[in-house]
């Protein structure tokens, strides 16, 4: 966070509590049958993969695969040659619509609760998921606060300028910008006028590595809030990002077809 009074400790500026503790990932065990019984759907699902991935650009809307041809034990084994990624999604609500990477970029395997409390899943091809895309189409663009809010902090009124400023920028160019927060003197009533401004989260991503990454959506288009700490809990960065998805998602536009070139070789190796 940004530097504060001595002694006091910063908060954080979205409080749900999946920002302190978030879900665990576990990799799903694999059937005890052997692969040859499961071999033709999931050789069927491999082959649709493969296609989506030759025909999906960065730009474009995420496609979907429906799983609902393949038993649980099915979806397990597919999620598990897939592989576990780093990444997942969440779009809070009564949905319960959730999503975690795979080992290919650009590949989700999400899962949806319905109205009869049954999950349904899809394996999803995008930067971003179907559900997650669709939760960010209809947000406003971003609009400045009344006077009133920026005036009763210069340091705020100095993020919302340049946040602005980085808003034409991305309009005018098409090339993502950010806001580095750690370079504004904000104290924690800064941060609570900062978060109150951008609304509450419709989407949450959280990524993770040597730091642990938030990216949560704001109630702007193109507004992202990212916070990036260690394990132990100790910010390394903080910001306010410009540009349809977090830079730190986005990948080569040729990781569609190297996807597409290791799905085949799946195909290959587990049709053997």
């Amino acid at each position: 966070m940004a530097a504060t009074e001595a002694g006091k400790k910063t908060t954080f500026p979205f409080p749900p509590s999946k920002l302190q503790k978030p879900k665990q990932k576990t990799s799903p065990p694999l059937p005890r049958q052997s692969f040859v019984s499961y071999a033709p759907r999931i050789e069927g699902v491999l082959l649709t993969l493969e296609r989506a991935l030759l025909g999906q650009r960065i730009w474009e809307p995420p496609c979907s695969i429906p799983l609902s041809g393949l038993d649980p034990d099915e979806e397990e084994l597919l999620l598990g040659i897939l592989g576990e990624g780093s990444s997942v999604v969440e779009a809070p609500g009564e949905t319960g619509q959730t999503a975690m990477a795979t080992m290919l970029s650009g590949v989700w395997f999400a899962e949806r609760k319905t109205e009869a409390d049954r999950l349904t899943h899809t394996i999803d091809v995008g930067v971003l998921l179907s559900f997650a895309v669709d939760r960010l189409a209809h947000l406003p663009s971003l609009r400045l606060p009344p006077m009133s809010l920026s005036s009763e902090s210069v340091a705020v009124s100095a993020v919302l300028q340049e946040l602005a400023e980085k808003e034409n920028e991305w309009e005018r160019e098409a090339a993502p910008r950010e806001v580095n927060l750690l370079l504004h003197p904000l104290f924690p009533l800064d941060y609570e006028r900062l978060a109150a401004f951008l609304g509450q989260a419709p989407l949450l991503c959280w990524q993770e590595g040597r730091c642990r990454w938030w990216f949560l959506a704001t109630q702007w288009r193109d507004i992202w809030r990212i916070e990036v700490r260690t394990t132990k809990g100790k910010s390394v960065a903080s910001l306010l990002e410009v540009g349809r998805y977090p830079a730190a998602l986005t990948f080569p536009p040729s990781a569609f077809a190297v996807g597409a070139r290791r799905v085949r070789r799946l195909v290959q190796l587990y049709g053997e």
